[in-house]
């Protein structure tokens, strides 16, 4: 029970900081076309995307359509005798996972640190919210262990990722006069 709570907890979470993000990237596109500081409302609709595809794929999990992909995987690596030998590349997969993540979110932090001083803090908790998921998809045994020795975790680590990734939305709705309609008063 704990547990189905706690994805769908995560599932709208994901989708609320998608929609925040969706709606700051309006309002910065908004504010661009009025002549406004708004360049940042392509990056604003990269992170809408990736909260919204992942708060998608925390629902096709809750709802066992993982559960039946990897299922077809699992029989397919098994048709062609990848199964039993399979640890390597799961560790491998998950050191280039962990590695790919740090280093494009280095890359791109160094590279646009001037340029995203409105959103470098949700494109932060976006990057542990995917690498996290990455890691945990590649089903490796140390981490599945771990997975159920701490089942909460993969629940705070998507909570504290979407909350962050919102407040950080809502300032930037704030700063743009976004939110200006729920302040209106008569």
């Amino acid at each position: 029970m704990y547990e189905d709570t706690g994805r769908y907890l995560c599932v709208v979470a994901l989708w609320v900081a998608g929609a925040l993000g969706a709606w700051a990237a309006w309002a910065s596109h908004r504010a661009q076309r009025r002549g406004l500081p708004g360049y940042d409302w392509g990056a604003w609709a990269g992170l809408a995307l990736a909260f919204l595809l992942f708060s998608q794929t925390k629902l096709a999990r809750v709802l066992g359509w993982v559960h039946w992909w990897g299922q077809a995987l699992r029989l397919l690596a098994r048709q062609h005798g990848l199964y039993e030998h399979r640890r390597p590349f799961q560790i491998a997969a998950t050191v280039g996972v962990a590695l790919a993540v740090v280093i494009l979110l280095g890359v791109g932090l160094f590279w646009a640190w001037h340029s995203i001083k409105r959103y470098r803090l949700a494109v932060g908790f976006a990057g542990l919210a995917v690498g996290f998921a990455l890691i945990r998809f590649i089903s490796l045994h140390e981490v599945d262990a771990w997975n159920e020795a701490v089942p909460w975790a993969r629940v705070v680590v998507d909570l504290l990722a979407a909350g962050g990734a919102s407040a950080v939305a809502i300032a930037r709705l704030r700063q743009l006069g976004g939110l200006a309609c729920f302040w209106r008063s008569g």
